[in-house]
């Protein structure tokens, strides 16, 4: 027997509180997760496992993977639920045991819903409680729920997909914002409501992240390398490494849980996400005190119209992450790095934010509100704006080619790329923030433009309560990092401030995703949907606004351009809100100079809010002061080399540091040994690049799966997700190197047909 025996169910005391009409909601912890082995279905139904070495250099084998269809099998499911203050193990192998189990567990949780743990004639009772009215739930929390719920459709597929709620977000039985990542999602059984939640969604991190952070009593176990690849079955014997690091996956979380459980005092009050945590405090310490913004939030959010929303998401830009392009793939020696001090959380604390709706107004208005200082302004504006003759004044090049206005049919002409940035065009559309049109006319050099339409807004200062929530947070975060025994009030100031940023730019009108008898489905809202979806808003919930966030971005990029219009030769990289490059003691001092500006800028809001103006600073546990918004030197690269946005490596105090987008940091470290290995075309095979592709299968056929041991076993799961290893490549686009060709030899080939599109007055 692995695990607890099943019998054990009927001696676990299950806890319930009470709900409207006599509804009960189960307080027991309860977590779940099945393993599950990765294989290629061949033509005659046999299952192909994976090989390293043989998919490097046996084409027919390499063949046989690649024209195979990708499959899954079950060969264990665990499940911890708590029992008073033990947690007791419940395991399985197959489908159908799970399926009984669920059975004697909803069966048992609603007798006692009735009658208690202790049981005269528990027969009679089970049919009785199956009678009543009264609803009975249970939560079963799943880290990263889509893995799971994939495989779990074997089971219970159509209970999944209920019913369906019509337009609304939630369809069927399940609540989602993108197909496959569902984040929530419940069946009946024995009149029992089981909800499986996404615990990952809850915390944000890994399972190992959760329990290492929090320091569990229970961690979750390192598997060893390619133990993925192994093939297990039902029939397969499991040592008891094996059963063991299947335990602790979910014996781990009910410890994590309980943490939650506690904070919120039952399982009914715990968020469904990270981001809901941070939105039940901001409504407790912001909304309901300050009422009157409280208003003024859902008054504009409200007013939104589907025009005018898509107008601002077309705004929106995240971080501005580039390479230099006058160093990629060259080693650059004595490397300075700076780091802005929590530079979204010092947008919100220090500038002028649109707090009014937008008004659309005459484009004659344009060089009234463009003369407006950008920090003392009466109105925040934007505007969609047509450009002419464009090319870069900088090497860094300024303009992402994905944020043309995608409405126009021909959004751009005559582009040469930068690595996703443009470096010149014939004309470009564009919707731009005041503060974008402020760094765009010191990024390029351009012919003429015109204003196409132009909107503003009401400019003011985010409220008090706010930022005194933000303040606080940067204060405790800076005072416990690397404190003993505060990890988890670190931990916890940290996500405040990092995820108050993420619930202002959280769009509040998305697809809307189903999953029904078409099975997953997104679509956009129609006109009608969304005016029923933003006006469920309440007004005593709300404490932001869109916009908000869309000039908390923009200001952040902003901030960053100070120093890349003036620094601009001697930064060789930027990512949101830091940079590295070999400054000389001339940029350094232009860094100085900035930093007291920052200091007068917060002294002087903290003057006009009426807030206290040392709350700006915070003392790390060694006593430093740390000041909110200020440049702060890191430590300095010996060398560095990059290869793009996201793929750099440099040397610090003699350790060789990379950081690759879509590569683990073991794998990167594992492979290039100093700065010189770093070099395009690299490529880790599928044992070095340590990654994992998810292919999700619909329609699995009917296969036959044969164990490290010999053992058959002949598997109908319809419903799978196959992790096949991948290799990693790299190489620069094609587009890209042209690009950097040109710059190499000083001139552009016109005779290569690469350039057709490139503007004449370019090349005079």
């Amino acid at each position: 027997m692995l695990g607890d025996a099943w019998d054990e169910i009927y001696n676990i005391p299950f806890t319930y509180s009470k709900g409207l009409y006599q509804s009960r909601f189960c307080q027991c912890l309860c977590a779940f997760d099945i393993e599950v082995s990765n294989g290629w279905r061949q033509s005659d139904g046999s299952v192909l496992g994976f090989d390293h070495d043989k998919y490097k250099n046996d084409e027919s084998y390499r063949d046989a993977i690649d024209n195979g269809d990708p499959v899954s099998c079950l060969y264990i499911w665990q499940i911890a639920l708590e029992s008073g203050d033990k947690i007791k193990i419940f395991m399985g192998r197959t489908w159908e045991e799970l399926d009984d189990f669920l059975d004697m567990l909803t069966t048992e949780v609603r007798r006692q819903a009735v009658y208690g743990l202790q049981s005269v004639n528990r027969f009679a009772e089970n049919a009785y409680a199956k009678q009543t009215k009264n609803n009975v739930s249970m939560v079963i929390y799943v880290h990263n729920l889509g893995f799971e719920f994939q495989h779990l459709r074997n089971l219970y597929d159509s209970d999944f997909r209920g019913k369906g709620k019509g337009h609304k977000r939630e369809q069927g039985n399940i609540f989602a914002r993108q197909s496959r990542k569902p984040f929530k999602a419940h069946f009946n059984m024995n009149k029992v409501k089981l909800e499986f939640k996404d615990s990952l969604v809850l915390v944000g991190k890994s399972l190992k992240a959760w329990c290492r952070d929090e320091k569990l009593p229970v961690q979750k176990l390192e598997e060893p390398k390619d133990y993925y690849l192994e093939m297990r079955t039902p029939n397969t014997d499991l040592t008891d490494e094996e059963i063991q690091y299947s335990i602790n996956d979910v014996e781990s979380m009910i410890y994590g849980l309980k943490k939650y459980r506690e904070k919120y005092e039952t399982l009914g009050n715990i968020p469904m996400t990270q981001t809901g945590e941070i939105r039940r405090r901001c409504r407790s310490e912001i909304s309901r005190v300050n009422k009157n913004w409280a208003k003024l939030c859902h008054d504009i959010t409200t007013s939104y119209t589907p025009d005018e929303f898509k107008r601002l998401v077309r705004l929106f830009q995240g971080g501005w992450t580039h390479a230099n392009k006058m160093y990629v793939g060259d080693t650059v020696k004595d490397v300075k790095c700076f780091d802005f001090a929590s530079s979204y959380p010092f947008c919100m604390c220090t500038r002028t934010m649109p707090l009014g709706k937008f008004q659309e107004c005459d484009v004659k208005e344009f060089a009234d509100l463009e003369a407006q200082d950008l920090q003392d302004c009466k109105y925040r504006w934007y505007m969609k704006i047509k450009v002419n003759d464009v090319i870069s004044k900088l090497d860094n090049s300024y303009w992402s080619l994905s944020k043309v206005a995608i409405d126009e049919d021909r959004p751009i002409e005559g582009q040469i790329v930068d690595n996703g940035r443009i470096f010149c065009c014939d004309y470009m559309y564009a919707y731009m923030t005041d503060l974008d049109w402020d760094t765009y006319k010191k990024c390029y050099n351009f012919k003429d433009f015109e204003v196409l339409e132009l909107y503003k807004s009401e400019a003011g200062y985010l409220p008090n309560e706010m930022i005194e929530v933000i303040l606080d947070a940067f204060s405790y975060k800076t005072s416990l990092k690397g404190v003993p025994d505060s990890e988890t009030l670190y931990q916890t100031s940290k996500s405040l401030i990092n995820s108050i940023y993420g619930v202002m730019v959280t769009k509040i009108i998305s697809a809307i995703v189903s999953f029904s008898k078409d099975g997953w489905e997104s679509a956009e809202p129609d006109d009608e949907t969304f005016y029923e979806m933003i006006n469920q808003t309440k007004e005593e919930d709300s404490f932001t606004m869109y916009q908000i966030g869309v000039w908390v971005t923009s200001w952040a990029r902003h901030n960053l351009f100070d120093f890349i219009t003036k620094l601009d030769k001697h930064i060789a990289y930027c990512d949101t809100d830091s940079l590295k490059g070999p400054l000389t003691d001339e940029d350094l001092q232009f860094i100085e100079d900035y930093n007291k500006g920052i200091v007068d800028l917060e002294n002087r809001v903290a003057s006009i809010l009426g807030i206290d103006p040392d709350k700006y600073t915070a003392l790390t546990s060694k006593g430093k002061v740390k000041r909110l918004g200020c440049m702060e030197r890191e430590d300095d690269a010996e060398e560095f080399r990059t290869l793009g946005a996201k793929r750099y490596v440099d040397k610090v105090n003699g350790e060789i540091e990379c950081t690759i987008a879509g590569l683990p940091k073991s794998a990167a470290k594992a492979k290039i040994k100093s700065v010189d290995d770093f070099e395009d075309g690299l490529v880790w095979d599928t044992r070095e690049s340590e990654k994992l592709i998810a292919r999700y299968e619909d329609n699995q056929k009917p296969c036959m799966w044969v164990d490290r041991d010999g053992k058959v076993f002949h598997s109908n799961a319809k419903f799978g997700i196959c992790l096949q290893p991948t290799t990693f490549d790299l190489s620069i686009s094609e587009e890209f190197a042209h690009f950097l060709d040109t710059l190499m030899y000083g001139r552009i080939n016109t005779e290569d047909d690469f350039f057709d599109d490139t503007p004449s007055w370019f090349f005079n």
